[in-house]
């Protein structure tokens, strides 16, 4: 993943540059031992962040998680109790930390969120617990109740819940946010086995209280939610659609092939990061002139000629599946002569598709080699090519 700079969405060029701006995300994820805040991450995140990422200490209390390819960092508090005086020694030193971060003059290194995880197998809110949470609560930053391991009957989760709301509410801590979580499916006597559930709520949640410019980063990091990479990812393309109209060399024939082929390079690679797939700058350039060579007419000659019904119906073939699965596709402002946009939102939505599958085939395998995904990556898009050949 691109590096973190101390720019905002505001400062970028561009609305398509503001969309793709990827800024990291600070997530503390606090517990004490045995909370399964592990199995949480890496639920969310699709990796074994803990195992993989580059971790270092903050303190003796705080280790950070981060990996090179996911705009996501992870504070998380390591071996905490709650039961001496050396365990309160420690919650005012997480409690100082965190608080330093949200006074710094930048808001990329500020923590953007919270989680507090409690294994709901103890059905315990225990008091240490609660003054650990009122500690960090009064920081300000967006904090939510994790309750994890949820294995046991709804009416027993949904007791739990109401009873640390109950608490939060008497302590003036009314706006904490509880999700209840199984992370991963749970087998349980008898072969009964609890499918994983709350992580899409969690992901949701937790997006929704987070600072505008940071969503970006933590949807590209998130690996649960498919609605909103994919939600984002329609942001990006309408965006270099509009780029596309307001400019003028993108109406010049001839010269508007060159001008549109680098703005499908960057959209794909910014459409490859939100799905989890980092694809080297040649390879996007390997995935582009497979698909001009499948489609010439809507690679060179579709950008010069003038006109081309043919060109025409395929744009407008796909703008209409697309709203029909619920895309608000801009195919009102794309007149016939806007060939560049047209082009851009074209080849864009045929990756997003092959894009998507991609992602669903690497959850289910953990494909991490760069030349099998882009093989794949290519095979699916071979296939829908053929697939609207014979449509």
């Amino acid at each position: 993943m691109e590096k973190t700079t101390n720019t905002h969405r505001g400062d970028q060029d561009s609305p398509a540059e503001a969309y793709t701006a990827f800024y990291t995300a600070n997530v503390v994820v606090a517990g004490i031992t045995g909370a399964g805040k592990s199995t949480l991450i890496n639920a969310v995140f699709g990796h074994e962040l803990a195992k993989t990422g580059t971790g270092r200490p903050i303190t003796e209390q705080i280790a950070e998680y981060q990996s090179d390819d996911f705009p996501i960092r992870i504070w998380d508090t390591v071996g905490l109790e709650l039961d001496n005086e050396k365990t309160t020694e420690s919650i005012n030193a997480i409690r100082t930390t965190i608080a330093s971060k949200a006074d710094c003059e930048d808001p990329l290194d500020h923590i953007h969120a919270i989680w507090y995880c409690i294994n709901s197998v103890s059905s315990r809110y225990q008091g240490g617990e609660i003054e650990f949470i009122k500690s960090l609560h009064s920081i300000g930053v967006p904090f939510i109740i994790v309750l994890t391991k949820c294995s046991a009957a709804e009416d027993e989760i949904a007791e739990f819940e109401n009873e640390i709301r109950k608490v939060n509410t008497s302590a003036g801590m009314d706006d904490i946010e509880i999700v209840s979580v199984c992370a991963k499916d749970i087998k349980l006597r008898g072969g009964f086995v609890v499918k994983a559930f709350g992580l899409e709520e969690l992901v949701a949640i937790t997006t929704k209280r987070m600072p505008d410019f940071i969503r970006g980063g933590f949807i590209a990091a998130q690996n649960v939610s498919k609605a909103q990479k994919r939600d984002l990812c329609e942001k990006i393309l309408v965006a270099y659609v509009d780029d596309a109209i307001r400019g003028f060399w993108d109406k010049v024939p001839v010269v508007n092939f060159f001008t549109t082929d680098k703005k499908i390079h960057t959209m794909f690679s910014a459409i490859g990061k939100l799905y989890n797939s980092i694809i080297p700058e040649n390879r996007i350039q390997e995935i582009i002139d497979h698909m001009g060579s499948m489609d010439l007419e809507h690679g060179v000659f579709g950008m010069i000629l003038p006109i081309s019904k043919r060109f025409d119906q395929k744009v407008d073939r796909i703008f209409d599946r697309k709203e029909a699965e619920g895309f608000s596709v801009p195919a009102e402002k794309l007149e016939k002569n806007e060939r560049a946009a047209r082009m851009l939102a074209y080849f864009g939505y045929l990756f997003l598709e092959a894009i998507e599958e991609l992602w669903e085939e690497i959850n289910k395998s953990k494909l991490e080699d760069i030349d099998s995904r882009v093989k794949m990556l290519k095979g699916i898009i071979s296939e829908k090519f053929d697939k609207k050949a014979r449509g």
